[in-house]
């Protein structure tokens, strides 16, 4: 009897497993039979609508580089545009500072050459030439440098102005006779332009002659 019980229960634990084994292999075919159709039914409609969410997001996603970038790019802009600004203010700034200087320099340069015309040996003068040499090298450290060379070449209009034009100078026509002002260059910009006396061309000669003969 207990043989047979243990060939009987053997026999059941085998036939449990195989209908185990059947239900699991049935689990798959299941399932299959129970996923929605992807192309149509209420599965293809979800994919449908999640696609169309995903390139929503998608479009979003690039309007808002769009947008940073268009940020990016003005915030650059402003900057440049400030720096320039800067800049020119700067610019300005210095020019004006050196016109002021040379200004001053004019002055000193004026009292200087008295000076040294009255052959003048007092302190004022003394001092006068140590202050005016001071001023020219500071003006050359920032680039600042008097036009040389004017007086017997040519006017040029692009670096004097006119002051007066000399008729009896005995030099030829249109030539820089005296320099009243020095100009400057800042680099190879003009910064002042040199105030000269230029001398004028030969008048012409009208012969005068009798209206009629003897």
């Amino acid at each position: 009897m207990m043989n047979g019980s243990r060939w009987y229960m053997a026999g059941e634990e085998r036939g449990t497993e195989k209908d185990e084994s059947e239900r699991v292999q049935s689990v798959p075919q299941v399932l299959l039979d129970s996923a929605p159709d992807h192309e149509d039914g209420v599965g293809g409609e979800a994919l449908r609508t999640l696609g169309s969410r995903i390139r929503e997001l998608q479009h979003e996603i690039e309007r808002l580089n769009s947008a940073v970038h268009e940020e990016q790019m003005l915030r650059i802009r402003e900057q440049a545009t400030l720096q320039r600004d800067k800049s020119s203010f700067e610019a300005r700034t210095k020019l004006a500072l050196f016109l002021d200087l040379l200004a001053i320099v004019d002055s000193f340069d004026q009292l200087v050459k008295h000076g040294e015309g009255t052959q003048d040996d007092s302190s004022l003068l003394v001092g006068s030439q140590a202050v005016l040499g001071q001023l020219n090298q500071f003006l050359a450290r920032n680039g600042v440098h008097r036009l040389e060379g004017l007086e017997g070449n040519p006017y040029d209009s692009a670096t004097c102005e006119i002051a007066r034009v000399v008729t009896d100078s005995g030099a030829p026509a249109n030539t820089v006779v005296r320099v009243l002002r020095d100009g400057y260059k800042l680099g190879e910009m003009l910064l002042r332009p040199a105030m000269v006396d230029v001398a004028s061309g030969p008048q012409a000669t009208v012969e005068s002659s009798d209206a009629g003969e003897d």
